[in-house]
């Protein structure tokens, strides 16, 4: 957690906002209609949805319900510009800026998935909906997309969803809708933008309420995120989110604490619960540079001198030559060091000086089989002495993330401690790209080996998990100690374990339910089958006239049960002079702009 000192007391804007004249006064709804997108506010934003009453800055759904009426005005241009090119069947008309097409041309050299079909057509409706966007930085917005895209297709994600990472700013910030995405991509993809959407609002509400500065709720909220969106929206958040914190130089540094402080607490931990921990250890050291950008320095400073290159090199030729002698084949034997931020922590955590943590220098053994790992463990014991207590199995007892791996610390000639990391090829690609190793199988030659779990139904796993180690008398049990066992064995559950393959985990313990009460966002756990009445009774303003909404629905009824992951917002009822009260409240239910005169 980031100290006192940097903790976001102000209300942080969006990553990146774009430049756009003051918008104020009577006329301030008129302007939002016409005004043209890159008055929108950036990746991740909450903002004022369209032709909305200024009374309200509540949790708007992407997809509005088809039965609602449409908002009388204008799209802005940008929207238009993108309907225009989701019509459209090939590449956008002559004249187009040709920074898109180099864009284009730049994403289709580095991942082939840029010359699919489906993607080309939502990088034309990302470019017609971003076009003139910039970034504080002075780069296109569109470049934002892309490279969001680009990690996606790092993972080997497919058309769909590298298409909905090109699409997963545009209707928040240029105003396309729910629907017209539908059309043109499918529900699938559609959906997945909407996902990104309700992730990126929740996540600017945490930012103004400064939620990861409270453990206990940081926890709770990422359980939330993987409840409530599937988790391949969770996917997208993550790469838009380690994008714009590659970028973050261009703004103020109390921004840049905020969105680092939001990172370290609540984004780096998902991608670790989705078992991600090369996006995660990204994430740690983007947040330490701008958190404790001293400490970083120094760290990196004392990490050059301290790491023995020479000795890695020593330990790897070693090491090949014990194999070939046993004839054993391997993929890869490589040097690495630990990461920066892993390093700070163990340090701060323990009290300990850089010579004093044992696995800062490391080889890493990547083999065929799990018979061949435990061989090479007695190859290396043999080559080297053991330090006692430094030995990790994590073959045999998987850590609940999946990771997998056998962790020993030898003593090396030069007398340092040298960490040893065994594992197979599929333990590999699970350990690097977590929820997203079936996907790197899907483009090899072979097929995904039945030793490789289906990550989708796995991650389906991990909410389950997570949602039975609440207790309802123990509201905080995710964040103290070590993490309890899973009733079933990893990766998928006992045929009579009662916790299915659901995307909202339906459980005997508590709930996890999003409040947002007067522009304040709080994650209240509640008991199983309780009511919104339930929720209603802890909030602050219970005795007031109030406007509900469940998920971005009008409710009425309070005894509607409550399930993981709901979204209930509490609106104060506004007073209107005279006869306009009852009209008021008509247009205030289907988000209609309302005149103050």
């Amino acid at each position: 957690m980031a100290p006192a000192a940097i903790a976001c007391a102000v209300k942080c804007g969006a990553h990146h906002r774009r430049i756009s004249p003051p918008q104020q006064g009577h006329a301030a709804l008129e302007l939002v209609a016409r005004a043209p997108a890159t008055a929108a506010a950036a990746a991740g934003e909450l903002r004022p949805a369209r032709c909305r009453s200024q009374t309200s800055m509540s949790f708007a759904r992407a997809a509005d319900s088809p039965a609602e009426p449409r908002v009388p005005c204008r799209s802005p241009p940008s929207a238009r510009r993108a309907r225009a090119a989701l019509a459209r069947e090939d590449a956008p008309p002559a004249g187009a800026a040709a920074e898109g097409a180099v864009l284009l041309s730049g994403a289709q050299s580095r991942h082939a998935i840029f010359r699919d079909e489906l993607v080309r057509k939502a990088f034309y409706a990302a470019e017609a909906a971003h076009r003139g966007q910039m970034r504080v930085s002075g780069d296109p917005y569109l470049q934002h997309c892309v490279e969001t895209a680009a990690l996606l297709a790092e993972l080997g994600a497919g058309p769909a969803v590298v298409a909905a990472g090109l699409l997963h700013d545009t209707v928040d910030d240029a105003g396309l809708g729910y629907g017209a995405i539908s059309d043109q991509f499918g529900a699938g993809v559609a959906d997945l933008v909407k996902g990104v959407s309700n992730l990126s609002r929740l996540s600017k509400l945490a930012r103004r309420n400064d939620t990861a500065s409270r453990v206990d709720e940081a926890d709770k909220l990422r359980t939330v995120f993987l409840a409530m969106e599937d988790a391949r929206a969770v996917l997208i958040k993550l790469a838009d989110r380690l994008h714009n914190m590659r970028t973050l130089d261009s703004l103020p540094k109390i921004k840049q604490q905020c969105f680092a402080n939001e990172t370290l607490e609540i984004f780096a931990p998902l991608a670790n619960q989705l078992g991600i921990l090369n996006w995660k250890e990204q994430l740690e050291n983007l947040c330490f540079k701008y958190l404790y950008p001293e400490q970083y320095e120094e760290l990196s400073s004392n990490l050059l001198e301290f790491y023995n290159r020479d000795m890695i090199a020593a330990a790897i030729r070693r090491l090949e030559q014990a194999l070939q002698v046993r004839g054993l084949s391997y993929h890869t034997i490589s040097g690495r060091h630990k990461s920066m931020y892993s390093i700070y922590s163990k340090m701060a955590r323990k009290k300990l000086a850089m010579d004093e943590i044992y696995d800062i220098h490391g080889v890493r053994v990547i083999l065929e089989n799990k018979a061949e790992c435990f061989t090479t463990l007695e190859i290396v014991h043999h080559l080297w002495p053991r330090i006692p207590g430094k030995f990790k199995d994590y073959i045999s007892s998987p850590k609940p993330n999946g990771y997998q791996s056998l962790h020993t610390v030898v003593l090396s000639e030069e007398t340092l401690p040298l960490e040893i990391q065994i594992r197979t090829k599929d333990m590999h690609l699970q350990a690097e790209f977590g929820i997203a190793a079936h996907w790197r199988y899907k483009e090899g030659v072979r097929n995904c080996s039945s030793s490789v779990p289906e990550m989708v139904e796995w991650v389906r796993w991990v909410v389950t998990w997570q949602c039975e180690t609440l207790h309802v008398y123990h509201p905080y049990s995710l964040s103290l100690g070590a993490p309890p066992r899973a009733i079933c064995t990893f990766p998928s559950h006992s045929e009579d374990c009662p916790f299915a393959y659901s995307k909202r985990c339906y459980h005997s313990g508590p709930i996890l339910v999003i409040l947002l009460e007067n522009e304040k966002m709080s994650v209240q756990e509640l008991p199983q089958n309780s009511t919104i009445l339930d929720l209603l009774k802890r909030a602050s303003s219970y005795d007031m006239q109030l406007r509900l909404r469940l998920n971005c629905h009008v409710v009425h009824n309070l005894n509607q049960e409550l399930k993981m992951g709901d979204v209930v917002e509490l609106i104060p009822s506004t007073s209107c002079p005279g006869g306009y009260a009852r009209e008021f409240q008509r247009r205030y239910d289907h988000r209609l702009a309302v005149s103050p005169s």
